[in-house]
């Protein structure tokens, strides 16, 4: 289904109007904390570059020992406890079903699945 000018309009319109909803507010404005705290972007970032070199030593073949996971894992636990994070997770989780009704009416009106018309071509 090729994107109209009106769908990308309404589309626009849809972004701005879930910006202002308190409901998402709050999750972005939990959001933004994570991101402008040092130390909750720092330990989130450092989880994710372990994880990514894990990954890549295990696509090359390569054996994971134990110790090679703790870190990993140590800090993923982190991650999850830091409140920041958490609270963060917490209202993502709340909001998620939300999108998903709006997903659904988008879907509805549109007469395509509107998560499938979101993915990159």
């Amino acid at each position: 289904m090729p994107l109209t000018e009106e769908i990308k309009d309404a589309a626009r319109q849809l972004g701005q109007a879930l910006h202002q909803d308190e409901y998402i507010r709050i999750y972005l404005d939990a959001l933004q904390a994570t991101q402008t705290d040092p130390e909750a972007s720092a330990l989130e970032k450092e989880m994710y570059e372990v994880y990514e070199g894990l990954i890549a030593r295990q696509q090359a073949g390569e054996d994971l020992s134990q110790d090679d996971t703790r870190v990993f894992y140590e800090l993923r636990r982190q991650v999850a406890h830091h409140p920041l994070i958490s609270q963060r997770n917490d209202m993502l989780n709340t909001i998620r079903p939300y999108l998903h009704q709006v997903a659904e009416e988008i879907s509805f009106v549109l007469g395509a699945d509107y998560p499938e018309l979101t993915k990159p071509q």
